[in-house]
């Protein structure tokens, strides 16, 4: 018998499970009748106790006949009483090689209390592993897909076989512009490579550029002595890791900033992690309790300092304001005790000791609380890098009845029925469909598809997938549709007000019955899948004029959430665009970025009819212009320079007089903005010049980050 084991493929799962079963009495006959009915290789015998006693096998027949037994005599002479048996719940893996061991091809499976369970065959071991080679065939899909590096795989002839989405993405092409093609007409830059063995070579490429991406290339060889398959391109955004080198060296640098500022108070600092111990220290602390460095460092500060109670920070609820006042060995001193908190999560605790010069006390405070708010930024900056699932809570308001739709998305985000977002353009209609499907307890992606962009002709196609040798130039094995794709997630049709009738008939009969075939398929796949629909326009007229057909309309019209446009709730926009500016800023690397109040009113009278999209729009235009870390009237577009400031005839007294400020704002940045251009364009030129072409150090002379550099010199270019 073998030994139970927890691996997750185990015999149960996988053997014959309602086998029938000989008793001592039973005859040859009914063993042979058995045999010819269920068509199975192996009887198991139990005794009157219903224990196993043995096994009945075509071969025990054969010899039963071979000695002239009657075929009405008991059959217990003739059975194999030292059958090969395993238990249930043992490895299957392990049971294979038992098996092979023995030289057996089935084994009768016994419970844990000798009782008969089922009966385990070669077929049922090759189905178990067929699964769990399935299951690994499509985690390692699943991963080639997600990964962030571009990858594109080759056959020994240089023939693009598979690109990952990555590689889409940086190298700006789609599969058909890929896949089946030589790898020098999509990256005509590698041409130093094509000479070479492509099944021995393994080069780092230099280099490249595409469509002012700086990318990475790196051919890895995949064949050997026995297998001749090729190798892969791997592709690297260069810009993606000089940020993060540049963020690092930044964290490192104020780690450094830190500790020297530490080490040149007068006061001691003592930093502990959540379990209380030192990780943290400065000579004035190693001073003050007269310890060395290795006497501090991993030690608990209940040991080394018991009278400060360092811990106490570490409590719920605990106050960090005041000082207290001890004498601490033959030191006066004030202790104040810090809790440290990093994403709300306590991580440690921080005591600052004085006792020297207390009349300087405060100066050092201030110099640390600095430190503690860039700390802060920095790490909200490093974290903006990982990304996150965009949740309901990411959307921005201060707005009640936007508020209130917020609330209702959440409620209705973990049922199953189909929800139709209803706002003008730039409302935030897909963010609230991410919102949904990432607050609800679906499993599958969240897929999106635009239906004004797709031509007529493949709107079949793009739904439901096609299968293989649908059509010439369908891609060999066909291709998922989207509503495979979205099996057991979501599936966000934007712009359905532009989805042909044609096409509705079609999307009806799948939210019907939930199942579709492929283009030139046969098969039928069955989905589960929840439907998110958008659209600006209105869809009861279109189903009057008979543009839109009503019976979809009411089979996507159950859960409705109407948009309001951004003029309906003025209240966001302050916080909207401090959050657009954090942004940009991030993305451009310039650091803080702050807005006037001038231009943060003329912002507030635009009636915004390109609603958040537009104001992205302006923000990010102001942020191409600025050279100091101010956004003023001059930097937003003209359109919105020239804003009369009426939002309606019920404006209030106050507006009035602010649009007068405004007005007179944008008269006196008018030379201002008529110059800035010319000046620009003059310090590149020089700054060019004074470098021999060198746009990087010019960048760095003129004080600007590199992208900003390429941006104000593809502009002076252009005018």
């Amino acid at each position: 018998m073998l030994v139970k084991n927890s691996f997750i493929q185990t015999v149960k799962n996988y053997m014959n499970k309602n086998v029938p079963k000989l008793y001592i009495d039973n005859t040859i006959r009914d063993a042979v009748e058995i045999f010819r009915k269920d068509k199975i290789m192996i009887l198991p015998v139990m005794d009157k106790k219903n224990s196993f006693i043995g096994i009945m096998t075509p071969s025990s027949i054969f010899k039963a006949f071979s000695e002239n037994a009657s075929i009405d005599e008991n059959m217990l002479p003739f059975i194999i009483k030292d059958a090969v048996t395993v238990n249930e719940n043992d490895n299957l893996t392990k049971v294979r090689l038992f098996l092979k061991q023995k030289k057996v091809g089935q084994a009768v499976v016994l419970s844990d209390d000798n009782q008969v369970a089922g009966v385990l065959d070669t077929k049922n071991i090759i189905q178990a592993y067929q699964s769990k080679y399935e299951s690994l065939g499509n985690s390692l899909e699943s991963l080639f897909q997600h990964m962030q590096t571009g990858i594109m795989a080759l056959d020994h002839n240089g023939t693009i076989l598979i690109t990952n989405h990555a590689a889409e993405s940086l190298c700006n092409l789609s599969k058909e512009q890929s896949i089946g093609f030589h790898y020098t007409e999509v990256l005509p830059q590698l041409t130093n490579i094509s000479s070479g063995d492509l099944t021995v070579i393994d080069i780092q490429l230099h280099r490249i550029s595409i469509k002012d991406k700086r990318l990475l290339i790196t051919y890895k060889s995949l064949s050997n002595e026995s297998n001749d398959w090729g190798g892969i391109i791997l592709i690297q955004d260069l810009t993606d890791y000089e940020q993060i080198a540049n963020e690092l060296e930044i964290t490192k640098k104020l780690e450094r900033t830190l500790q020297t500022v530490l080490d040149t108070t007068y006061d001691g600092y003592i930093v502990i992690n959540q379990s209380g111990i030192i990780e943290m220290f400065n000579d004035a602390a190693c001073e003050f309790v007269r310890k060395t460095k290795n006497d501090l460092v991993g030690h608990p500060v209940t040991r080394i300092i018991p009278e400060i109670k360092l811990e106490e920070a570490l409590a719920q609820g605990f106050q960090s304001e005041k000082l207290e006042a001890m004498i601490i060995g033959k030191h006066r001193c004030f202790i104040q005790k810090t809790p440290i908190y990093k994403e709300k999560q306590l991580v440690g605790a921080i005591a600052k000791i004085i006792y020297k010069d207390l009349n300087k006390w405060k100066n050092v405070v201030k110099i640390l609380n600095d430190l503690e708010k860039e700390v802060s930024f920095y790490r909200g900056e490093l974290s903006l890098i990982g990304g996150k699932p965009f949740d309901l809570d990411d959307i921005l308001t201060q707005n009640e009845e936007m508020g209130r739709i917020k609330h209702f998305a959440r409620q209705s985000a973990t049922g199953f029925s189909n929800v139709l977002l209803l706002g003008d353009s730039g409302t935030g209609k897909e963010l609230f469909a991410r919102g949904i499907h990432n607050a609800s307890n679906r499993t599958g992606k969240f897929i999106k598809i635009n239906c004004a962009a797709i031509p007529e002709e493949l709107w079949e196609s793009e739904f439901f997938g096609y299968a293989d040798g649908a059509f010439t130039g369908a891609k060999r094995g066909g291709k998922p549709g989207k509503f495979e794709l979205a099996n057991n997630g979501t599936l966000f049709l934007d712009e359905i007000g532009d989805m042909p009738i044609s096409m509705q008939v079609k999307l009806l009969r799948v939210l019907q019955e939930r199942e579709f075939e492929r283009v030139g398929g046969n098969d039928t796949i069955r989905v589960n899948v929840r439907i998110i629909a958008a659209t600006n326009k209105d869809l009861k007229q279109m189903v009057a004029n008979n543009e839109f057909r009503e019976d979809l309309y009411y089979r996507l019209n159950v859960i409705v959430i109407n948009i309001p446009p951004l003029k309906d709730r003025s209240e966001d926009i302050p916080i909207l665009t401090k959050s657009i500016t954090k942004k940009f800023s991030h993305l451009m690397g310039l650091g803080e970025v702050n807005i006037t109040e001038g231009a943060m009113k003329l912002l507030s009278l635009h009636t915004w009819p390109g609603n958040v999209r537009e104001l992205e729009n302006a923000i990010e235009r102001a942020m191409n212009c600025i050279r100091t870390d101010i956004i003023d009237i001059e930097h937003l577009p003209e359109y919105i320079q020239k804003t009369k400031g009426i939002r309606n005839l019920d404006s209030p007294p106050h507006l009035e007089s602010t649009t007068q400020e405004v007005s007179q704002e944008v008269l006196i940045s008018d030379f201002y903005k008529n110059n800035i251009d010319k000046a620009e364009k003059d310090a590149i030129d020089l700054a060019l010049k004074q470098t021999g072409g060198n746009r990087t150090a010019a960048a760095k002379l003129l004080g600007i980050s590199r992208s900003q550099f390429y941006k104000k010199f593809k502009k002076s270019n252009s005018n």
